[in-house]
């Protein structure tokens, strides 16, 4: 069976922030802040501008990791021996489950855009490259996902970074998972986690049973080989101290210019783990001090203990963009809004560091219309960006649409029934005119409480119709936050649908892809 599908132009409907319709209508705003616009034809330029790095110590750790991957993925750590072969990527939490649909967007773009580099520049290699966000510590960000608008939450009292959580205590969420969903995907997912010792490990194993298939390569920079080529930076970090203050100094500017900012950098822009422990490491009193513990050391001990422990040292947001594209030979980054917003403050620090900045690309944005709810939107007379409307206003078209009764044309023969009375008042007693306003004022709120009363009775006589609207906003906005940053994809699951999803994605396009499922 063919499928559906229909774009809608984000300029016709206000769902990206402002950020995001100027990046991608008006790229030329943010030259400052980036190094080339997002175009088929810059990426060969960032290679040009890409510097050389250690291949050997990544492929041997990528190599590590991913001994069980799929054989598309394992060949494509082979291709980065070369180096005529070049990374796109993307990063996101260990959400469960993949977490909302736009994580799988994210990885889905950087694929679709990996091949299409490929076809257009056949002298050249490029590797999608999944970067799990391992060593993030909020776990209340990630120990969820909703199935059918229900949370359902993985209770959790461990500490530190979430990728060395152990799995033997999701018994009772995965339980309950497969007590709401029982579909083939979700019960091999649960297996994963059943089957792990980590969530980091968990997470590996799901990502590639849905992308293994297309050459994805999943990297877990939680790792002491990859942080070793950090020490120089994470030294400078520690010493200097510098990226804080350039960090502020792009933001000012992006605030100048009307946009938001997304992040503020600390004096330092780097955590200390060991152990279930993950704080922020700060400068006090002359000393190297990590939060909410006894832990201090001297600028001599800190380093010693950098060189000798490198795995324990751990970039924020600030830092992490840094550490992806030393270690990587990337060209490009695909990001949501809010991550391209925060990237945007961000390359001077990369000079900073001397590291290479990126492309940065909008990541591909989707609906899906589950069949029944398709059916519903063929028996109602909007066009599918009308949903993007506010449900009041929805009705209220509806209702025009599909009543004769009107007391437009009752209302303006009473006020110049109002008018005359008023004139022939005035001509006797010119004080009387204070009273016909006022008697024509509750005339218009008598007619106003009909109109209500009438409406209420129309709704009523459409309530079929107004219900079949609830239920398309509420698949579209579920609770009222967009469909990809809530929906999990077990909700949504049907033979090939990373297939189909993967298929009507377009790279760098200014749509919004509405896809209809079986």
């Amino acid at each position: 069976m063919k499928t559906s599908v229909h774009k809608i132009p984000f300029k016709k409907i206000k769902l990206l922030s402002t950020t995001a319709m100027d990046y991608l209508y008006n790229t030329n705003k943010f030259s400052e802040f980036i190094e080339l616009q997002p175009t088929f034809e810059n990426f060969e330029k960032s290679i040009e501008k890409r510097k050389e790095m250690n291949r050997t110590v990544l492929v041997s750790e990528l190599e590590k990791q991913n001994l069980n991957s799929n054989k598309k993925s394992i060949a494509n750590i082979e291709l980065l021996k070369e180096k005529n072969t070049f990374t796109i990527t993307t990063g996101h939490q260990i959400c469960l489950f993949t977490g909302p649909l736009y994580s799988l967007y994210k990885i889905i773009s950087t694929l679709n855009l990996s091949q299409e580099l490929a076809k257009k520049h056949p002298s050249y290699n490029f590797v999608p490259v999944f970067w799990m966000a391992t060593e993030d510590h909020d776990f209340e960000e990630i120990n969820h996902l909703f199935l059918d608008d229900k949370k359902v939450s993985w209770n959790s009292h461990q500490k530190g970074p979430v990728g060395r959580f152990s799995t033997s205590d999701m018994a009772s969420f995965l339980d309950e998972v497969k007590s709401m969903n029982q579909s083939d995907l979700t019960r091999k997912l649960c297996g994963f986690y059943e089957n792990s010792n980590t969530l980091a490990e968990a997470h590996r194993k799901v990502v590639d049973c849905l992308f293994g298939d297309y050459g994805l390569v999943i990297l877990d920079a939680d790792s002491r080989e990859l942080k070793k080529e950090m020490i120089p930076i994470f030294t400078k970090e520690l010493t200097e101290r510098g990226s804080e203050e350039k960090v502020n100094q792009l933001s000012e500017t992006l605030v100048e210019k009307g946009y938001k900012k997304q992040v503020n950098p600390r004096e330092i822009n780097l955590f200390y783990q060991e152990n279930g422990l993950r704080e922020r490491i700060v400068f006090e009193e002359n000393k190297y001090k990590i939060l909410n513990t006894n832990k201090e050391f001297t600028e001599k001990e800190i380093l010693d203990v950098l060189n000798v422990f490198p795995e324990r040292f751990s970039p924020n947001v600030v830092l992490r963009p840094i550490y992806q594209e030393k270690i990587l030979p990337n060209l490009g980054y695909i990001g949501g809004p809010g991550e391209l917003a925060y990237w945007l403050q961000l390359k001077n620090a990369f000079q900073f560091y001397e590291v290479n900045f990126p492309v940065l690309v909008l990541r591909n944005s989707a609906v899906l219309i589950p069949s029944h709810i398709s059916k519903k939107i063929a028996e109602l007379p909007f066009s599918l960006s009308e949903y993007f409307e506010k449900q009041d206003k929805l009705i209220a078209l509806y209702l025009e649409k599909n009543t004769e009764i009107d007391f437009e044309t009752e209302i303006n023969e009473i006020e110049k029934l109002f008018t005359l009375a008023k004139e022939k008042a005035s001509m006797i007693d010119f004080t009387l005119e204070k009273t016909v306003i006022a008697e024509l004022k509750r005339a218009q709120n008598s007619f106003k409480k009909i109109e209500k009363k009438v409406l209420k009775a129309e709704k009523k006589n459409h309530s079929v119709a107004l219900n079949r609207i609830q239920k398309i906003k509420d698949s579209f906005f579920p609770g009222g936050t967009f469909q990809e940053r809530k929906s999990n994809i077990i909700c949504f699951y049907e033979e090939d649908i990373i297939k189909k999803i993967t298929h009507n994605l377009i790279s760098l396009e200014d749509n919004l892809t509405l896809i209809e499922l079986n």
